[in-house]
């Protein structure tokens, strides 16, 4: 199947290095084989944390890992839960000789290092012990009389040997009548590689995938999520009074995507995770709709302790989006792990209004709002997207992507009635918002026509600069002018779209345009620049903020940008 230059980015959603759980593991004795002290025949596989599956909090075994080092050798002899044992003891290495590598001393008679538990000690009293209340997937309505349950899973496929893949693959629902989705919950089967997994809604014209396929570009034609699984979440369990609409008259095939994270690019994993959904005949009130805000222009240097994100979407873009009161009825933050707080507002009105508020931010740990009763959004209503991150361990500056070393800043909320809304994304680039774009037109700029070297206004502005500006070398006396001309072309006036426009260029690999950027930033340092890039930032090292703030674009105004 031919795939489409166009990422797959709204919901990336849900993405310095980080050497995760699964990663520790390797380095303490039979680390994949701790019990779980809650449930017989079960292993714990986030040893070092409060969830099972490991991420978020950390109990006291994972504390001492981190502050002695990630060092074995240095916590063997500590006794982490108390429980009068040595970490050493409970893990099967009671003398503390094993090395990475090597075979324990003992494979059987395991206990957690983490928790006190009966098998390990005849009285915990005061102890800390395992957490059993863990998060697990509990929706009432999916027992419901007439509710039906269909499993998506990957077959087991190779994960391959580098940090960041995502994959795709297509699954065709049931079309005998309508019916709504009401609940998603996910099918792990390999916890130390699936990051996060999203299920799209495609159009009646979307191609079938059947096997799975690397989709970090993909087809525009699934491009709307309805539902999602990151580490740390049970699942999904839609409010009473909406649904999302499959069947006859709705999503017919859905697309699902799979990020995996292997940190230490292992290559021997193998995964066929997936997600269930649970649909009913018995239609609800209305049909759901997801709801974006955020920025994508996120410019993190290193070493801060606080860097603040805002992203605004005012009222002249709900007055676009919204036909009438939507009615959000639950909602979630999204950064990766150098976001440490977030909050959505809302302002309706002279009030104001949290939607999220995480003043204690972790990606590993999601926290899902349920608004009850449902909160309204009118037409003129704005909202505002802060994103704090702390960078001090990083080396490099972060920019927007969609591994788990870049960053990310949006608030997502389920909405009804899906009607309600012609376009449900109201997302920055800067000043720039999704809802600038008019038929294709940002701010009287032509977007495909600017991509296209060969259109005549823009191949005339690119001439005219290759003319009179040094692709190669110092600023030539009659750049400037040159320059000057070419900044009266709607898409290259000097502001924030020639920043936007110009380093989304940049990402062209042709050769003209390679030249082009050059020329038009060879005389850099004429007065009134604030910068050293000809009047653009281009980014390197990642997916830049301007490739999502296109993928946007692309998804809600069907551009096809080749990035």
């Amino acid at each position: 199947m031919k795939m489409l230059g166009v990422r797959l980015c709204l919901f990336l959603t849900w993405t310095g290095v980080i050497y995760g759980y699964s990663g520790y593991r390797d380095l303490i004795p039979n680390g994949y084989f701790v019990p779980n002290p809650c449930v017989g025949g079960e292993l714990w596989h986030g040893v070092g944390h409060l969830n099972p599956q490991g991420g978020g909090y950390t109990n006291q075994f994972g504390v001492d890992f981190q502050n002695h080092g990630t060092s074995w050798a240095n916590v063997c002899n500590l006794d982490s839960d108390g429980d009068g044992m040595s970490n050493g003891q409970e893990l099967g290495d009671p003398q503390c000789n094993w090395t990475t590598g090597a075979m324990p001393t003992r494979t059987t008679g395991l206990t957690h290092p983490g928790f006190c538990d009966t098998s390990s000690s005849q009285n915990c009293a005061g102890l800390a012990r395992a957490p059993c209340s863990s998060p697990t997937f509990n929706c009432p309505a999916a027992t419901e009389t007439g509710v039906k349950r269909q499993i998506m899973k990957i077959p087991r496929t190779v994960v391959p040997d580098k940090e960041t893949t995502y994959m795709c693959m297509t699954f065709d629902l049931d079309q005998s009548q309508e019916y709504h989705m009401i609940a998603t919950k996910p099918e792990i089967d390999n916890a130390d590689v699936i990051h996060h997994i999203t299920l799209f809604g495609c159009g009646d014209n979307a191609p079938a995938i059947t096997s799975p396929q690397r989709c970090e570009t993909s087809m525009p034609a699934c491009q709307e999520g309805i539902g999602f699984w990151t580490v740390g979440m049970s699942g999904q369990c839609l409010h009473k009074d909406a649904g999302f609409r499959i069947g006859k008259t709705g999503y017919k095939r859905v697309l699902l995507q799979f990020h995996w994270n292997n940190a230490k690019g292992r290559s021997v994993q193998m995964d066929g995770s997936g997600l269930s959904i649970y649909y009913t005949p018995n239609l609800r009130p209305y049909d759901a709709g997801l709801f974006w805000t955020g920025e994508t222009n996120l410019v993190i240097p290193p070493g801060r302790s606080r860097t603040v994100v805002e992203s605004i979407c005012p009222a002249r873009c709900t007055n676009k989006i919204l036909s009438d009161t939507i009615y959000i009825i639950n909602g979630f933050n999204h950064m990766h792990y150098k976001g440490i707080a977030q909050t959505v507002e809302l302002f309706s009105g002279d009030e104001r209004r949290y939607l999220t508020n995480q003043t204690n931010y972790s990606y590993d740990s999601p926290i899902n709002v349920s608004y009850d009763p449902p909160v309204p959004i009118h037409r003129g209503d704005s909202l505002k997207t802060t994103c704090v991150y702390q960078s001090l361990s990083a080396t490099k500056t972060t920019f927007y992507g969609f591994a788990i070393s870049n960053e990310m800043c949006y608030g997502t909320f389920t909405y009804y009635p899906k009607r309600a809304s012609s376009n449900s994304v109201c997302v920055t680039w800067n000043t720039i918002n999704t809802c600038d774009m008019e038929g294709g037109t940002l701010m009287g700029c032509r977007i495909a026509d600017f991509f296209n070297n060969s259109h005549p206004a823009t191949k005339m502005v690119m001439d005219k600069v290759l003319a009179n500006c040094n692709p190669y070398g110092g600023c030539r006396q009659e750049c400037p002018a040159a320059i000057a001309e070419a900044e009266k072309h709607p898409c290259l006036a000097k502001g924030v779209i020639q920043d936007y426009l110009l380093t989304l260029k940049s990402r062209n690999s042709d050769l003209k345009t390679t030249k082009f950027l050059a020329a038009f930033g060879s005389c850099s340092c004429r007065k009134g620049d604030n910068n050293n890039n000809g009047g653009f930032p281009i980014h390197t090292g990642g997916t830049t903020s301007l490739d999502a703030f296109a993928s946007i674009v692309v998804l809600a105004f069907s551009a096809v940008l080749l990035l």
